[in-house]
């Protein structure tokens, strides 16, 4: 009996291994979904952890403010007036919007791009303890001795977000330096806000136009990153101008040109001389279709500032074109200034004709765009790759 099964015992041992081979191809493909998820898993930990961070959320224009609701009463009107100033655009477009939020509900905004909080160290709300718990008792003793009121914080808990931390004494102490120090509130979010828009303007290098920008190195010993969707509108040696335009979609015009005078110096760059030469610029080479209107400075508004420029001494205007017909305009802004090495007095110019859009972002993506300009750049290096290398998001 036993001779008589082993044929059947070894068919169905044949039978068993054959299934067991089956069954382990058929979990094959499940072993290696749930070891991709343990790896997906990890990895977000290690993002969460602080070892990769995300990227910052919310609109960039928009700041939410952590304080006691009776504290915010009464510093409601002068951090609006000192944040929430408008640009002319013609419209005006206020260009920092602010929320307030209870603190409780910090864990909802902790990854948000601008954050604000504003308590002082002798109030009882729960802002103000929390303002207590998170300086440290040397900044505290800062603060109270009133060598400082402010404390920027940048990435925390997400790549390009800032945290302000506004505080002094008493809320008398806060308003007061709000009231004198309002510029410098001001420029700490919105330098921020260009330079992260910086990063992220250059971020998709792989589809720069790098050869615009190998090309503007070769040919004139200056480079800039340039974006897919620009292109050479006009190139003329003779004059030293460089045109690059953005025309998508086709009602949301960017422009952009670069201007440089060789033999220059610092005294020439005066407010006078940036109105002429610019004007000069746009009537020969921002001309309408019909070749009968071209592009000048609108005289209703301007603001004129000296700036640093990579180090560089210059003047910043933001004001408005228009056609000389008065068939249309916008806003636009410059930068220009001297580079000693090259004894060059550079002129750098943004402008936005989108008559049916808001045109706050759109000018910050320019002047971005303006700010990745090298007027030095190494000529044994890469271009896209020294621009993005210069980039420093974080401001001191």
């Amino acid at each position: 009996m036993d001779q008589k099964n082993e044929p059947i015992a070894g068919g169905g041992l044949a039978m068993r291994q054959r299934k067991m081979k089956s069954e382990q191809n058929r979990f094959t493909p499940l072993i290696f979904i749930i070891v991709v998820a343990i790896v997906a898993y990890v990895a977000v930990r290690m993002i969460n952890w602080g070892d990769v961070q995300l990227r910052a959320e919310g609109d960039m224009y928009e700041i939410i403010v952590f304080a006691d609701s009776s504290d915010y009463v009464v510093l409601e009107p002068v951090l609006r007036e000192a944040l929430g100033r408008e640009i002319t655009t013609p419209q005006p477009e206020p260009l920092f919007t602010l929320y307030r939020e209870d603190i409780q509900n910090f864990s909802r905004y902790r990854r948000q791009k601008n954050v604000l909080i504003v308590a002082p160290l002798d109030g009882t709300g729960t802002t103000a303890q929390y303002m207590n718990a998170a300086l440290s008792e040397r900044v505290q003793e800062i603060v109270m001795t009133e060598e400082e009121f402010m404390i920027n914080r940048y990435h925390s808990n997400a790549r390009g977000q800032m945290i302000m931390y506004l505080t002094g004494p008493t809320l008398e102490s806060i308003y007061n330096n709000i009231m004198h120090h309002a510029d410098r509130l001001f420029y700490h979010f919105h330098n921020f806000t260009l330079r992260r828009e910086i990063e992220n303007v250059t971020r998709e290098r792989r589809y720069a136009k790098a050869e615009l920008s190998e090309k503007f190195l070769e040919d004139y010993h200056w480079t800039m990153f340039v974006q897919h969707d620009y292109y050479l509108a006009i190139n003329s040696p003779e004059q030293n101008f460089v045109w690059l335009r953005r025309a998508t979609p086709p009602d949301m015009e960017r422009w952009i040109f670069v201007h440089w005078i060789e033999n220059g110096g610092p005294h020439q760059i005066t407010p006078q001389f940036i109105r002429e030469t610019r004007d000069n610029l746009t009537q020969q080479f921002y001309r309408t279709m019909d070749d009968k209107a071209y592009v000048r400075i609108a005289p209703e508004y301007h603001e004129i500032q000296e700036t640093n420029f990579k180090d560089r001494y210059g003047i910043k205007v933001r004001g408005l074109w228009r056609f000389s017909d008065f068939s249309g305009g916008g806003p636009f802004i410059n930068y220009t200034f001297y580079d000693e090495e090259t004894e060059r007095i550079y002129m750098l110019d943004g402008s936005i004709f989108a008559p049916r859009y808001e045109k706050k972002k759109l000018v910050l993506q320019v002047q971005a765009l303006l700010n990745t300009f090298e007027p030095t750049p190494d000529v044994d290096v890469d271009p896209i790759q020294q621009i993005v290398e210069d980039i420093d998001p974080t401001v001191e």
